[in-house]
């Protein structure tokens, strides 16, 4: 019984082979559209750096690629940008639009990277924007903590240690504390 080859942007592929190798990538490289754009952007604007001859990208081919990474960014903020299993990934998928809508100049933004590359960069960039997300968190709770203490400051409250009853205590006074807890974690 012969297996189904299917085509992708790398050439064709084992059906078996695609879904092992690509996995839940498609749903779940979604989330790191942004990341790999802005790597891609980095990338680009470091290979118009390199001093070679001729250059790999010009200053006007790093601002058509920039360009067009951030109109992915958008495509992606408004949740149509799509990764097709034929793309297998975020970072074929971000090439194939690239290539589709730049030509030549859209493969060029690969040179001298890997893949293994862009999953390190996508998953730093990623996570940092993850950790900034919960530090805003954070700080949003401490802030509403402290109005919550600020209004409840005369509110008796039994005091507790080793949770057994202990001093007596306010609302405020507790609420207060726990945004020095969050800091401490």
């Amino acid at each position: 019984m012969k297996s189904k080859v299917r085509k992708t942007i790398v050439g064709q592929i084992n059906n078996q082979v695609l879904a092992f190798t690509a996995g839940r990538d498609v749903e779940l490289d979604v989330h790191l559209v942004n990341a790999d754009c802005i790597g891609s952007a980095a990338h680009a604007r470091m290979l118009s750096k390199v001093p070679s001859k001729p250059r790999i990208l010009s200053d006007g081919d790093v601002k058509k690629v920039i360009t067009e990474l951030v109109r992915i960014m958008k495509i992606a903020g408004k949740g149509t940008f799509k990764i097709t299993a034929q793309d297998q990934d975020v970072h074929l998928a971000v090439e194939r639009t690239l290539t589709s809508k730049l030509g030549n100049l859209g493969k060029k933004i690969h040179t001298a990277r890997s893949r293994n590359d862009q999953v390190a960069v996508d998953l730093r960039l990623y996570g940092k924007e993850q950790l900034l997300n919960v530090m805003n968190e954070s700080v949003a709770l401490a802030e509403l903590l402290l109005k919550f203490a600020t209004k409840n400051a005369s509110l008796p409250m039994v005091g507790r240690t080793h949770l057994q009853p202990a001093m007596p205590s306010s609302v405020g006074l507790w609420a207060s504390a726990m945004p020095r807890r969050c800091w401490t974690i």
